[in-house]
């Protein structure tokens, strides 16, 4: 049996060095993990399969054309594909590229759902930002604006193209995403954690204790409505799966506003978005929750406002 594989995704609009920031993951971890990357573009012929190649560093590759993750009519292909990939590579980590029209709350929906949700979690999500074109894109491109604020991580590439100009740009992508970290780079150069199982808190200085216990069964469950929640309702939502879950963070609309929400081991953060008007899309990481009853609990939670 494959014991869940943390998920990176990677998104960022055309051009702006997603397929750098993946050949930085490849030249760093390679030779210690075995890589899995998905790509999925538009194209038949897939150009940055062909990049990647050039890293001289051994990975597994699957292609997904067409624009599968962004198509809904092609998303059961796209999990089976991702599923048999899966079982006959044994990766350690898995990357996916996605397209640069891609919305990463529903890959994070896809990735949570069945076969998917017993092979990999969501490790970390990374947005690449090309800092010369930055206005630009978001003022054209409302999924970019979508990528910024999920991101765990936001890349601000091309920073030797813009002059002082990294300081105005930092400012506007805090305004969007308040947490995230935000790292200035050129060629993607970033520094990158090394991949690692993840440790329940109960582990003590990162040490797995002797015996059985292996891999802790993590998952990944993605929330989405429409509907608005009262601060109190909310409050008490994320107080009780913060106590569960290893990790929260998105956004939620509430009564009086967007709230973005962090919360990690019982400590939470709700800050209120200003100036945007965002629907909820909440990640959750943890042990074995189910999608369905977590869902349903929060739309109960909206009817009581």
């Amino acid at each position: 049996m494959i014991n869940k594989i943390p998920f990176y995704l990677v998104t960022g609009f055309l051009g702006s060095g997603k397929t750098t920031l993946i050949k930085h993951f490849i030249r760093s971890f390679a030779d210690s993990k075995k890589i899995a990357i998905i790509q999925n573009e538009f194209a038949e012929v897939n150009i940055d399969s062909r990049e990647l190649r050039q890293t001289g560093k051994p990975f597994e590759l699957l292609e997904i054309n067409n624009g599968s993750v962004f198509c809904v009519c092609l998303l059961g292909s796209f999990v089976h594909s991702c599923a048999d990939f899966i079982h006959q590579h044994e990766p350690d980590l898995i990357i996916l590229e996605a397209s640069g029209l891609s919305d990463p709350i529903s890959i994070g929906q896809i990735i949570s759902s069945s076969p998917l949700r017993n092979l990999v979690w969501l490790a970390h999500t990374y947005t690449v930002i090309d800092a010369l074109n930055f206005q630009k894109t978001i003022e054209r491109v409302g999924r970019n604006l979508h990528q910024i604020r999920v991101a765990d991580t936001i890349v601000l590439n091309k920073c030797d193209l813009v002059d002082n100009k990294t300081v105005e740009i930092e400012d506007k992508l805090r305004a969007v995403n308040l947490f995230a970290k935000i790292s200035e780079t050129s060629f993607c150069n970033i520094e990158l954690d090394q991949p690692k199982r993840f440790h329940p808190p109960l582990w003590i200085n990162g040490i797995e204790p002797s015996g059985s216990l292996g891999r802790p069964e993590l998952c990944s469950v993605v929330i989405k409505s429409s509907k608005m929640i009262s601060i109190g309702y909310l409050e008490l939502f994320i107080k009780k799966y913060s106590l569960i879950a290893y990790r929260i963070k998105g956004y939620v609309l509430t009564t009086t506003g967007t709230r973005a929400v962090q919360a990690s081991f019982g400590q939470i953060g709700l800050q209120p978005v200003v100036n945007h008007y965002y629907p909820t899309e909440i990640v959750i990481i943890g042990p074995e929750i189910d999608q369905k009853s977590v869902q349903q609990e929060f739309e109960n939670l909206c009817l009581q406002n």
